[in-house]
């Protein structure tokens, strides 16, 4: 063996190595094996938050507003946005997708990568998107992003600013993938007028309700969450959501279908998931836990035996819309809202309009009624639909209403030159009959 061949043998054995360590480094960081989280209690998080997924009726909450760096689950935004750029045909889910030099370099990164790329327009828009979501892939997660914006990171990074203060929601992004700018200068992708050490700054329930918006837009990528592994071309993606079937955390009660982890340094271990409780679809989140999934299964099951599923029904409702009444009705005729208590008995304590001004198109959402609970501690909004389609009233034209007001002084000339003619001939007539 030449010594150059002996060379490139070490350098492959030693990028190896370093890729397998990452990988074995990952799972124990992801494992919270039973022995050490029985040193823990049995719910630690510094932040969680469980809502349900459609009406947004909040069930549990520690810290949740805080905003702080949440690592991967910044994907999740990614995601939604890159989903939105397909319903809006703005880009195809099987069109492939350029990658430049840099990210190829970064996939290979055995600490930030999970999915090697090799080369631009390898792989689809569908196969990143189930690169990003189920092996955390950074570099798909990017170029996604920059697909998104046109070619441009920074503009997709405006773009889920933009999407987050639309939603009001409490969420600074400088990352498509959740790495901070110390990871991603290095591979030139910082955002332009960012800080050396800047990262996602995100609240548990902003992060939560992005997720309930990804789900609305696309519901089935819960198809794709809840498996363990997929193979996308010659390569395998690992699920590291320990909460799936086959994987160490299962529980078979918990209905646990997705949805994504997430982990740095400054994040800690992050999980947002998705499960099924009486037919509801709920969103639970953990930020910066040292037993994540421990943690996420106790607050599952919690969810469960503290609440009860009761509904109320929602009437149509008239609002005063420009000047016109306009008939609203709810997007169902009742709607689901959770209790912990049998004597709780929910109730529509208001009405709200969202618009002021017409026109109003049928089926748009133009209020919503407040729906809470005794003592109003657990409340959802409604959306409220509009019955028909009502136009403002056409004013008429000032071209026209002077048209009109000319016409009106014509005619009146006309009458009073008539009245003077038919006075002059009578005045004449009663001057012959003097004589």
């Amino acid at each position: 063996m030449t010594k150059a061949t002996s060379k490139h043998h070490w350098i492959g054995l030693k990028q190896l190595l370093v890729a397998t360590f990452s990988v074995i480094i990952s799972l124990l960081m992801f494992a919270s094996f039973p022995v050490s989280a029985k040193k823990l209690p049995a719910f630690q998080a510094k932040e969680a938050y469980v809502m349900d997924a459609k009406t947004g009726q909040v069930l549990y909450q520690k810290n949740a507003n805080a905003k702080r760096p949440i690592a991967s689950l910044s994907k999740l935004m990614t995601l939604y946005l890159t989903k939105q750029a397909i319903d809006h045909h703005q880009i195809k889910w099987n069109q492939k997708v350029p990658v430049d030099h840099e990210l190829i370099k970064m996939s290979k990164d055995g600490t930030l990568g999970g999915f090697k790329i090799t080369r631009s327009r390898e792989f689809t828009v569908r196969q990143l998107y189930q690169a990003a979501l189920i092996a955390s892939s950074n570099s798909a997660a990017i170029a996604l992003g920059k697909l998104v914006g046109g070619g441009n990171n920074t503009e997709f990074i405006y773009k889920m600013n933009q999407q987050a203060q639309k939603w009001g929601i409490k969420a600074t992004f400088v990352s498509s993938s959740g790495l901070d700018n110390t990871d991603l200068a290095k591979y030139h992708y910082q955002v332009p007028h960012t800080t050396a050490k800047a990262q996602n700054m995100v609240s548990a329930s902003a992060i939560s309700t992005v997720a309930a918006h990804l789900l609305a837009i696309f519901p089935t990528i819960t198809q794709w969450s809840s498996q363990s592994a997929m193979k996308v071309g010659k390569q395998w993606l690992a699920n590291s959501n320990s909460l799936l079937k086959n994987k160490v955390y299962y529980r078979k009660s918990n209905h646990v279908d997705g949805l994504k982890t997430g982990y740095t340094i400054n994040a800690g271990l992050c999980l947002t998931t998705t499960f099924w409780h009486n037919g509801r679809h709920l969103i639970a989140t953990i930020i910066d836990s040292n037993s994540v999934f421990t943690s996420m299964d106790r607050l599952i099951q919690q969810i469960d035996q503290k609440n009860q599923l009761t509904t109320v029904k929602i009437p149509t409702h008239q609002f005063s819309i420009g000047g016109q009444t306009v008939v609203a009705k709810p997007e169902s005729q009742q709607t689901a809202i959770w209790r912990e208590h049998s004597n709780q008995h929910p109730k529509i304590i208001s009405y709200s309009s969202n618009q002021q001004k017409l026109p109003v198109k049928k089926g748009n959402s133009v209020g919503y009624a407040k729906v809470a609970l005794s003592h109003r501690n657990r409340v959802i909004k409604v959306p409220l639909l509009a019955t028909k389609t009502i136009q403002p009233t056409k004013a008429k034209s000032s071209s026209a209403k002077a048209h009109h007001q000319s016409l009106l002084r014509t005619i009146g000339n006309v009458l009073l030159g008539v009245f003077e003619g038919f006075y002059k001939l009578m005045a004449k007539f009663a001057h012959f009959m003097a004589r």
